[in-house]
Parts: structure tokens; C-alpha cells; sequence
């Protein structure tokens, strides 16, 4: 029979097309499984990057405060300006002893005017005169406090603090201090939830002094485990074997474009990657691995794959099955049809009567099929308006769906920037607690010191008078000499000036972080009457550090009434308005920021004399993620959320912008809201009142 095989010709391609189908799907899901840990991984790599420059910076200001003394012993001046370095390794001694520890100054050096090694506290006896580093070359170049990340002596990496060292003669020189970075690397991994592992390069390290440190410091590191680095440090607890590959093989000149690789550390699975590691002056020392935790995601997708593989398998098994059936009925029905044919054959010789009976009958049927395809047309031209009504219904959902993901989109985002703001407003607060109470005795220990020098200076002259009448002229001369060659009249002369500076200096810091504190304001999220001046006061203050280099800021505060609002929320408004007018200057220009009360509401203008908005940006500025910004430099979310906040208020804000000439932001708030403000799921809590890290939106580049 020619409809014997039936079933296998119609059977097998589809089963192989489902086949395809069902790898096509495993082999997309897994691309996209591969294309998200690639993007995780460099995500976590830019936000532990900007997390560890954040913790050098912290680290470098307080081995600045750790610094203080040394740098205003007279002591170690006079040592340093007579180039006793006898003296000067003596005096300096108590204090290196005092600063090192686990997570102390690991080593402590002193340079010349021309940046020559004078001598190393922690090691005296290497060569004096060494050439300098990075740290120490940009330093001699500003003439300011410099630090940066370079490879220590040690074979370490370190944080290097290089600050100029003065006297009333001018510059003595240079100290440095130095802090191994393990602290640092270990907070950073605990604080990012991220594994890593740094390896150095051996070519630029020497082995016995490397192998020196690491006894001394209690580290356990082998200088053969990889050819060509060697671990300065890792989060894990034991350096998987699949690791101890990877870095064994040579890494590509350019990082960029390096894949990952999957890593098996006990019953946990990791998404390594390799990146450079660089000192602060661009030479490439190592690499930094980067460890992402796979375990659930692998296990996760694995269940999935296994689902979907069974549930295939059903789905073919009961269409197999379905169709098999089907195709066997049909196959029957065709046989049947089949031998009926070849029996009409078989007796149309024999019956011209009928034949001629059944031709008739075949026109007749003909013609009734002729009259149903005409019928048949009509019918799918009916279908074919409905499916176009159909078709168009379908784009205008769809159309509707896409701008309501947009939205949503728009508000997760705003969500969770006000989340990380939240945490941040809480930092800050707790930062300006903790700086408050050491500023506090500090002060008073000042006040202190003014009081009994004083006292001190009343005694010496009351001991020279009596001097003066019981000792012989030659006494008399002896003891003036000393007092002369000792500087006590200059000590006593200055003391009063550098008593007052330093009480200037911690005024200067209470000031500091009273502003930070109003500005901050985490415990303080009531709906409640407040100044606007104030507020605009407060967070002037806390972006002096954007602006006292770009801009001159002119404060015209009229006279206005307090307003029902979340003043956190506004102070957020202000901060992004005035950082934003900051970055559109380019050199210098002024910030004008006024504020008047007219038909029962309060005008707030903050105008710049920046690059200003080009026209056809202005009616998108205040769009969620628009940006005029480089990629990696803005999130475009600035102005949106500064246009949420004001309209939570039930205000309203509006531009002005001439190109060349500057922007003016204008925003008016009613005096009186009614209902209170109710945004974000909870009151008050929208955006945090903390210092915004991200990027904000306004007069020139929009964000």
C-alpha cells in the first residue's frame, strides 16, 4: 500500500522539529544565564572599585588626623632643620610604635626638600637618598597632602600618605606613612558581599624581601603556588584549584572582552573573572579576581532545565500519541477509499449506463461546488475584517502594556534610589555624632592649654627675675644664650597663634558637622512646618565643597513663612539643583539662590550662569533616565526625582534656560498642603535627606 508508511513520514520530522525547538530554547537560556553573570560580575567589579576608593579616602584622613602630632613637633623640626637624623630616629620612634598594629601605619619614612629619602623609622637601615614614589613625586608637584596606592618595599600593597612638612623657615620636607591594604580589602569584601583574591606580580617584587613579610605578618602564602604571582590576599577560606589555573595562565594585554570561568570550591560554585589591578600612577602590578557566588543560580537553573526538559517530553509523548491515532484512522480511511476505487474501475466497462449516469452526477456536483467556493470566498473575507479588528485591538494593548512596564520601570528605579539615599542619610548622621564628641574635649583641652601657658609664661619670668638677681653675669649671659638658641620667646610668640588656629579649626569642624546634621535629619521624617531659608542654608552648606571651586553663591532671602512639607525631601530637591548648576559651570560663574512669598505659596529660585539646556532637551528633562550625559556618568533620574518630590507637595517647578548664559530652576510650594504628603508606600519617606553620590540633573548636561 502507498499509505503504509504514513505515520513514519509524517511522525519523524515532527518529532526532530520539536527536538530543535526544545535545544534552541536550553541552548537561549543558557546564553542569557552566561550573559547575566558576565554583567554581575562587572557590575560588582565597578561598585567594589568605587566602594574601595571610597575606604581609601576614609583611610587616608584618618592617617592625616594619626599624622598631626609628628608634623607639629618642634622637636622633630629642629631635628629635621639641623639634619640630625640620629635625633630625629629617636624622637620619631615613640610615635611609629604607637601607630603600628594589625590595622595600624606599617611604615613610616622622611624625605627632603628634593624628595630624597632622609630616613625610614620603620627600617633605618636602608639606603638613604632612594628615588621616590608616585605618592611622594605629586606631592613635591601641588605642595599638598597626597596619597595613593603603590607596591610597598614589602612586596605588599599599600597605602601611601605623603604630607608636606613645614616650619616658620619654609618646607623641612616630607612624611609618609604607610598602611597595608588587607584591612581595607577585608572590609570592602564584608561590606560588598563579594569574594576576591589579589595576586601580584613577581617581577616586580624581590623574594626574600616578600617572603620576609608574610612570616612577619603571620600570613600563610606560598611563592610557587602560580608561575608568575603570587597571592597578596584573598577572602576564601583556601584558594580553590580551579583558581590556581586560571591565574597560572597568562592573562591578554587588554582585560577588556575576558570571559569567566566557572570555579568548584567544596559544594559551593563560583563565576570568577580577572581584572587589572593598578597603582595610582598606571603601572599594572597584578590582577584582582573577582568571585561571584553561582551555587543557587547554578542550581536554580539546572532545576529549570530539568523541568523544562520533562515537560517537553510530555508535551511530544501525548502529540505522539495523539497523532499516531489520528494518522492511523486517516490511513485506514485512505485504504478503504482505496479498494472502493478499484472495484468502480474494475465494472466501468461494463456499466456505460452508469458511468454516464455518474458523469452527470459528477457535473451536478460541480456545479454545487463552484456555488459553495463563491459562498467560501465571501467567508473569509468576513474572517479577514475580523482578524484586522482583531490585530489592531491586540497593537492598542499592547502598546498600552509597554507604557504601563515603562512606568513601572520609572518608579522601581525611584524606589530604589530613595532606599540607598535612606541608608545614607543614616551614615551621615551617625559619622557627625561621632566627630561632635572628640571635637567637644578637644576644644576644651585647648582652652585648657591657652590657660596653663599662661601660668607657665608668668613662672619663667618670675624665674628669670629671680635669676637675674641671684646668678653672676656670666650665668646671666649663659642661660640667655640657651633661651635664645631654644626658641623659647618664638614658642611663647606662637603658641598663642596656634592655639587660636586650632580653636578655629575644630570651630570650623562643629560648624561642619552641625550643617550635616540639620541637613541630614534621619530621625526627623514628621510632616511638619518648616523654614525654607533654613533648609536652603543648611544644604548650601553641605555643597560648599561642589561649589566654593566653580561658582560664587549670592543668597537673596526675602522674608517668607514657614510651610507644611518634609524639609528631608526638599533639602534633597536643593542639594540636586545646586550640585547640577555647579557641573554646568565650567570655570567659574555664580549661583544666585533667592526666595519670596506671593498669592499664599513661596517661590524658591536657583539660577546659574552655566552652558545652559538646549531647546530641544528642555521638554525632556525632567523624563526618568534621559540624559545628555556621557555613558557611566549619569542615570538620568535627578530631575525626575526632584519633579516627584515638588509635585508630592502639590507644587510646581519649572525652567529657564538661554544656551551660553545659564539656567534658572523656579519652584513654588503652597503654604498650606492640606493632606499630608503620602509618597513611596509610607509618609515622609520618599527620598532620603543625605548627600546624594548619584548623578543629578539641571543646567548643563542633563542627567
Amino acid at each position: 500500500m502507498i499509505f503504509s508508511n504514513l505515520r513514519r513520514q509524517v511522525l519523524v520530522p515532527l518529532t526532530l522539529t520539536f527536538l530543535v525547538l526544545l535545544g534552541s530554547f536550553l541552548y537561549s537560556a543558557y546564553a542569557i544565564r552566561r550573559n547575566t553573570i558576565s554583567d554581575a560580575l562587572d557590575r560588582h567589579y565597578h561598585e567594589a572599585q568605587s566602594l574601595f576608593n571610597e575606604l581609601l579616602s576614609i583611610r587616608s584622613e584618618w592617617m592625616i588626623a594619626t599624622a598631626e602630632p609628628i608634623v607639629i613637633d618642634p622637636f622633630l623640626k629642629n631635628a629635621m632643620r639641623h639634619g640630625d637624623r640620629t635625633a630625629l630616629y629617636r624622637q620619631a620612634l615613640p610615635y611609629y610604635r604607637r601607630m603600628a598594629g594589625p590595622e595600624g601605619i606599617s611604615h613610616l619614612t622622611v624625605y627632603g626638600p628634593d624628595a630624597a629619602t632622609v630616613l625610614s623609622i620603620h627600617a633605618p637601615r636602608e639606603h638613604v637618598g632612594g628615588t621616590a614614589g608616585n605618592t611622594v613625586r605629586r606631592a613635591l608637584e601641588s605642595g599638598r597632602p597626597a596619597h595613593g596606592l603603590e607596591l610597598a618595599p614589602s612586596g605588599m600593597l599599600a597605602l601611601r600618605l605623603v604630607i608636606p612638612w613645614y616650619d616658620a623657615t619654609g618646607l623641612l620636607g616630607f612624611i609618609e606613612l604607610g598602611s597595608e591594604i588587607g584591612g581595607t580589602m577585608r572590609k570592602l569584601a564584608a561590606i560588598s558581599h563579594v569574594d576576591y583574591l589579589v595576586g601580584l606580580d613577581k617581577s616586580l617584587l624581590d623574594r626574600k624581601i616578600w617572603e620576609a613579610s608574610v612570616k612577619g605578618a603571620g600570613q600563610r602564602s606560598s611563592w610557587d603556588l602560580l608561575p608568575a604571582k603570587v597571592v597578596s590576599g584573598h577572602s576564601l577560606p583556601r584558594i580553590p584549584d580551579g583558581l590556581v589555573a586560571m591565574l597560572s595562565q597568562p592573562a591578554a594585554r587588554s582585560f577588556d572582552g575576558q570571559g569567566w570561568k566557572n570555579i568548584r570550591l567544596d559544594d559551593r560554585r563560583f563565576a570568577a573573572k580577572r581584572f587589572p589591578l593598578v597603582e595610582t600612577g598606571g603601572r599594572v602590578v597584578g590582577e584582582f579576581v573577582l568571585l561571584h557566588d553561582t551555587t543557587r543560580i547554578a542550581k536554580d537553573f539546572s532545576n529549570f532545565v530539568l523541568k523544562v526538559v520533562l515537560l517537553g517530553l510530555g508535551i511530544c509523548s501525548v502529540l505522539f500519541a495523539f497523532a499516531w491515532r489520528i494518522l492511523g484512522q486517516v490511513e485506514a480511511r485512505l485504504q478503504t477509499a482505496q479498494q472502493k476505487l478499484a472495484d468502480e474501475v474494475a465494472n466501468v466497462n461494463r456499466t456505460n449506463t452508469l458511468l454516464e449516469q455518474e458523469v452527470a452526477e459528477r457535473q451536478r456536483v460541480e456545479a454545487e461546488l463552484i456555488h459553495l467556493n463563491d459562498h467560501l470566498e465571501e467567508r473569509v473575507a468576513e474572517r479577514t475584517r475580523t482578524l484586522e479588528a482583531m490585530s489592531r485591538e491586540l497593537e492598542q494593548g499592547r502598546n498600552e502594556l509597554e507604557q504601563a512596564y515603562t512606568e513601572l520601570k520609572s518608579r522601581q528605579a525611584v524606589i530604589l534610589h530613595q532606599d540607598k539615599m535612606a541608608s545614607i542619610g543614616l551614615l551621615a548622621a551617625g559619622v557627625a555624632h561621632d566627630i561632635n564628641n572628640p571635637i567637644g574635649f578637644v576644644t576644651n583641652n585647648l582652652e585648657e592649654l591657652r590657660v596653663y601657658m599662661t601660668r607657665l609664661q608668668r613662672f619663667l619670668e618670675l624665674q628669670q627675675a629671680v635669676a637675674g638677681r641671684c646668678s653672676d653675669a656670666q650665668e646671666l649671659e649663659d642661660l640667655a644664650r640657651e633661651r635664645h638658641e631654644l626658641g623659647v620667646d618664638l614658642i611663647f610668640e606662637d603658641f598663642d597663634t596656634l592655639i587660636a588656629e586650632s580653636l578655629e579649626g575644630a570651630g570650623r569642624v562643629s560648624s561642619i558637622v552641625r550643617n550635616l546634621r540639620n541637613f541630614s535629619r534621619v530621625d526627623d521624617v514628621e510632616y511638619k512646618r518648616a523654614d525654607i531659608n533654613e533648609c536652603l542654608e543648611s544644604t548650601i552648606a553641605i555643597t560648599h565643597h561642589e561649589l566654593r571651586h566653580k561658582a560664587l553663591v549670592h543668597r537673596r532671602f526675602g522674608t517668607i513663612p514657614k510651610i507644611r512639607c518634609y524639609p528631608q525631601q526638599l533639602n534633597q530637591v536643593f542639594m540636586n539643583l545646586l550640585i547640577n548648576a555647579a557641573h554646568a559651570i565650567e570655570k567659574r560663574g555664580e549661583v544666585t539662590v533667592s526666595t519670596w512669598a506671593a498669592d499664599d505659596a513661596v517661590f524658591i529660585s536657583i539660577a546659574d550662569t552655566g552652558s545652559g539646556i538646549a531647546p530641544e532637551n528642555l521638554s525632556r528633562i525632567f523624563e526618568p533616565f534621559f540624559t545628555t550625559k556621557d555613558v557611566g556618568q549619569g542615570t538620568g533620574l535627578g530631575l525626575s526625582i526632584v519633579y516627584d518630590i515638588v509635585s508630592q507637595h502639590h507644587g510646581e517647578i519649572r525652567v529657564e534656560s538661554v544656551p551660553g548664559a545659564g539656567t534658572t530652576f523656579i519652584i513654588r510650594l503652597p503654604l498650606d498642603t492640606g493632606d499630608e504628603v503620602v509618597s513611596g508606600g509610607r509618609a515622609g519617606a520618599n527620598v532620603g535627606s543625605v548627600v546624594s553620590f548619584s548623578a543629578v540633573a539641571g543646567g548643563g548636561n542633563v542627567r
